[in-house]
């Protein structure tokens, strides 16, 4: 309403057949009486003014009194603003009794935002970075800012452990999610060990050409070319990673798993890594800023998202609205002092190294961002295994999920090594070392029995993507996002504190 222009009081006839209005809201701020004036004329009989603003406020007794008018002052937010055992106790109100309290009247705001019922697109004048926001304010205090409605943005938060910023087009620009072209001509192979020759190799053999075939000892390099049809054999690495085209699989110890997988990146090739993709967030940064100049793909290891009975439960989960909760148990045994997964320079630990896995398995299972985590170790990290080899993790989730992590070297053989219970809205499930899924679900038990913890699946819909045929099954954003909570969990750890990611 433009005072020097409407008679409000006429209009507001018009509007009413004569009537007026049964409600007033007041949402001005001046020293003129000239708005609770031209309220109240407009207002019907026993009408309601309320005021929102801070204005000047003087009640003409003869309008007010003829017409019984009620005139309310409206708090801020809503009930509950002021009230100390509300804001700062933490007591609610019943929502039988008040439906729209301060937080509601927040939440339904926030959710009409996030819907997009509420566009504020045309009160927004411009963005600026939040460290811009002095002159703004000034302007906007001083009067002499044309602004109605001003953005600021934050940016994208540090790296968790502060070793290494990444820039966020690093994780923005993996181009290769989407299905290639072309097809890829052939796959090389890093690491002939007994892992690779049984648990990827058979699922590859035959479906893709082989090109050279890496190991340290010449003589185990020309047994695995021999046995599954490879080209070539070699020991010299870096020479064949730096061969244009084509696919890399790598299979070695840990501490080489970044170095080559840079190596391949800038060579413009596709990359399949065992876990862990890396042992330090500095070596992610590497790899990010690799990622970002060049069109490629990295996928990690993460078998365990691949199994059969991770795919059922995933269906089954997704149906199922809200939050989950998730513990996932492993007995994982005694690490012999002798075994190079002792090394931790080699390994990076059984944090990094191993339960990088589980960690992911929450990701995978919630779809959400890890937000925060709290770690300890529950076994000394002392004598011959001077590392965190039994731990227990809490992670929470942006979606208010949660995956609580036991990962243990004590305990006792006859009980399963791998143990994971998912709760949530109507469903209760287990899987058991991925071989057994027993889900609870409409007053119901049904039991499914597999024998697969999702190699040769992973396998399959990576060579379905280099072959042309499918997206790629693991971007390098989602593997990225569990190293970087395996990260975390270490620095909780090793801090003793919770960390924010």
């Amino acid at each position: 309403m433009i005072s020097s222009k409407q008679d409000l009081q006429n209009e507001v006839r018009e509007w009413t057949d004569g009537i007026g209005v049964d409600a007033t809201v007041v949402c001005v701020g001046t020293d003129s009486n000239t708005p609770i004036e031209q309220c109240a004329e407009a207002l019907r009989d026993r009408g309601r003014m309320v005021d929102v603003g801070i204005t000047k406020i003087e009640l003409p007794w003869r309008v007010f009194s003829s017409k019984e008018i009620d005139v309310r002052f409206s708090r801020s937010y809503g009930p509950g603003r002021y009230d100390p055992a509300y804001e700062w106790g933490g007591s609610d109100y019943p929502i039988g009794y008040v439906r729209w309290t301060e937080q509601r009247n927040f939440q339904a705001g926030l959710h009409l935002l996030k819907s997009g019922a509420l566009n504020l697109e045309a009160l927004t004048t411009r963005k600026i970075k939040f460290t811009e926001f002095e002159p703004v304010y000034k302007a906007l205090g001083d009067g002499s800012s044309q602004d109605v409605g001003v953005v600021m943005e934050y940016g994208e938060p540090d790296d968790a452990l502060g070793q290494a910023e990444t820039k966020p087009s690093a994780v923005a620009k993996d181009p290769s999610t989407k299905r290639l072209a072309n097809p890829v001509d052939r796959l090389d192979v890093i690491g002939a060990g007994n892992f690779v020759r049984t648990m990827l190799l058979p699922s590859l053999k035959g479906q893709i050409p082989f090109g050279t075939i890496v190991n340290n000892t010449a003589l185990s390099a020309k047994h695995v070319r021999e046995k599954f049809g490879f080209a070539d054999a070699s020991s010299d690495a870096e020479a064949t990673l730096g061969q244009a085209g084509g696919a890399v699989l790598i299979g070695t110890r840990n501490h080489l798993h970044a170095p080559m997988v840079l190596s391949a990146i800038q060579s413009g090739r596709h990359v399949f890594v065992e876990k862990p993709l890396c042992l330090t967030t500095a070596e992610l940064g590497e790899i990010d800023e690799a990622i970002a100049t060049n069109p490629t793909s990295v996928q990690v290891g993460f078998n365990r998202r691949f199994a059969p009975a991770s795919v059922e439960l995933k269906s089954r989960l997704d149906r199922a609205p809200g939050p989950k909760s998730a513990s996932f148990r492993v007995f994982a045994g005694k690490l012999d002092p002798e075994h190079w997964f002792a090394n931790i320079d080699e390994s990076g630990g059984r944090v990094i190294g191993e339960s990088c896995h589980f960690l992911d398995y929450f990701c995978f299972l919630f779809d959400s961002k890890p937000v925060r985590v709290t770690a300890q170790t529950t076994w000394p990290t002392e004598g011959a295994v001077p590392v965190p080899d039994s731990i227990s993790a809490q992670i929470e989730f942006a979606d208010g999920s949660c995956g609580q992590l036991l990962y243990s070297a004590e305990g006792d053989t006859s009980y399963p090594k791998e143990r994971c219970t998912v709760y949530g809205a109507g469903i209760v499930a287990d899987i058991t070392n991925f071989q057994s899924l027993e889900v609870h679900q409409g007053r119901k038990k049904v039991n499914f029995k597999y024998g697969s913890k999702g190699h040769a699946e992973q396998m399959a819909v990576w060579l379905a993507f280099l072959q042309g045929r499918a997206d790629h099954p693991l971007p390098y954003a989602q593997a990225r996002q569990s190293m970087q909570l395996s990260f975390a969990v270490l620095q909780s750890i090793r801090e003793a504190k919770t960390v924010e990611l």
